[in-house]
């Protein structure tokens, strides 16, 4: 079984002694390399339907272990129940999918201690809807999986939670690239921000050659290449 660096990386985010449920488990390759190495005493593996758990179960029938393990069909943490586990991990999954499944019930997901998340797209939109429903973003975790850098988010409830970001606006570049950034693997952050600074470059051009007067939407392009660049001092 390989495992990825991004899938490596998740894994790495569970501590010893704390249980999780995989939403959208797949393959069940984190939850396998929890049982492995005797980090969580209890996992629950959840996917949308039995067809896709299916993999899951067959990947782990022969393995030996005193895990508790646990296979359920449910639509996001609809079969989970409130604080059941310690840790949710949902990965692979589009932002604003994870937002939609997180908010379904808000209750139940602030009763679990920590969330594990990895957006495929719209890290931004997700880093936003977890500060503005009291959650604390403790980490942001770079890992290389092909061609792409991903993401991994490590968040936790807070309700008291600093407000220094209050008027950042939702679509703010500071939200996809967030300062705490300044400390991921320099290798990884500059192959991100140098991939995003060539799409913004490329998107002021087309602006450009516009008919219509895009002066403002240009100037704001250039202060966002601006943020990037302190990024990588």
């Amino acid at each position: 079984m390989k495992i990825s660096n991004r899938l490596y990386k998740i894994y790495e985010e569970v501590a010893t002694g704390e249980t999780v449920a995989d939403v959208g488990t797949d393959h069940g390759f984190v939850p396998i390399l929890l049982i492995k190495n005797k980090i969580s005493p209890a996992i629950i593996m959840s996917d949308i339907s039995s067809k896709s758990l299916d993999k899951a179960i067959n990947n782990l029938k022969d393995i030996k272990t005193s895990t508790l393990t646990s296979f359920r069909v449910s639509d996001g943490l609809i079969e989970i129940s409130y604080g059941e586990v310690d840790d949710i991990i949902i990965a692979g999954m589009g932002g604003q999918l994870i937002i939609d499944i997180l908010e379904k019930d808000i209750d139940k997901t602030h009763s679990f201690k920590k969330l594990i998340l990895q957006p495929r797209n719209n890290s931004g939109r997700l880093r936003h809807w977890l500060y503005k429903n009291n959650f604390n973003i403790e980490k942001n975790v770079l890992a290389k999986e092909g061609k792409f850098v991903c993401e991994i988010i490590v968040a936790k409830t807070d309700f008291n939670i600093n407000k220094i970001y209050e008027n950042i606006d939702k679509d703010s570049i500071k939200w996809e690239f967030p300062k705490s950034f300044k400390y991921s693997e320099k290798e990884l952050l500059k192959e991100k921000i140098n991939w995003k600074i060539e799409s913004i470059n490329n998107e002021i051009n087309n602006l450009k050659k516009s008919k219509d007067d895009k002066t403002y939407l240009i100037k704001k392009l250039e202060i966002d290449l601006e943020y990037l660049k302190t990024l990588l001092i």
